[in-house]
């Protein structure tokens, strides 16, 4: 195996390892050293790879975009239409394996280094941005485009309340209460008539039928997960 390629595999690693250390501990007590312990490997390693703390900061936000990325595919595999597809999109962003309450304290406290790290900043950018066309593709299957560009950025804006409020709150946010807010918010902002509404539903209940499957195995989980 080339060098560049282990090169790549132990950053893949570290990045886990980075991530699963500001899920146990928070960002401020994530240290370069709790890394290299849940790496396994000596905080000289884990520096040989990353200069700082700040180059981990980083690589922890593209391993959290990666992993919301990742669901969003997996599903798309199983839709079949654009309202399976929008779904797909919901399901994927609050299914379990990802939403839960460590992860989300996690986030908040990921995000509230955006405005003084760059390399986050434009990694949060081009999230938000993947969501937003996402959305913005499926969207225009229902409203005229300039519609559906405003609604998809107002679904991006929910989708982030929901995540930070599940962060803040004393108690967790089950995915399913998440699940049917965005649902509230879809049906004050799209078209649903009654056969509109019936097929939302049922789109909804297959692609969180299929998520419990998809997402909730072993061999995505080993994918993509190490916590």
């Amino acid at each position: 195996m080339r060098t560049s390629s282990i090169r790549a595999i132990r950053r893949v690693e570290l990045s886990r390892a980075a991530f699963e250390a500001v899920i146990r501990y928070g960002l401020r007590k994530t240290t370069l050293e709790k890394v290299g312990d849940i790496a396994g490997v000596s905080k000289g390693v884990v520096l040989h790879h990353f200069k700082d703390k700040s180059a981990l900061l980083e690589a922890v936000f593209r391993r959290s975009n990666t992993l919301l990325s990742g669901s969003v595919v997996e599903l798309y595999r199983y839709a079949e239409t654009p309202y399976e597809r929008l779904w797909a999109i919901i399901v994927a962003n609050f299914f379990e394996t990802i939403f839960n309450r460590q992860v989300c304290q996690a986030w908040v406290s990921l995000i509230s280094e955006v405005p003084h790290n760059t390399e986050c900043q434009r990694v949060q950018i081009a999230n938000n941005e993947r969501i937003r066309s996402n959305l913005m593709h499926e969207l225009k299957h229902f409203l005229p485009e300039q519609e559906a560009e405003q609604v998809a950025r107002h679904l991006g804006v929910h989708i982030d309340g929901i995540w930070v409020r599940a962060g803040l709150l004393p108690h967790p946010v089950e995915t399913n209460m998440a699940i049917s807010e965005m649902q509230f918010a879809i049906e004050k902002m799209l078209p649903m008539d009654e056969i509109s509404a019936t097929k939302h539903k049922e789109a909804r209940k297959k692609i969180r039928a299929v998520a419990d499957i998809a997402l909730g195995s072993k061999a995505f989980k080993e994918k993509f997960l190490r916590v």
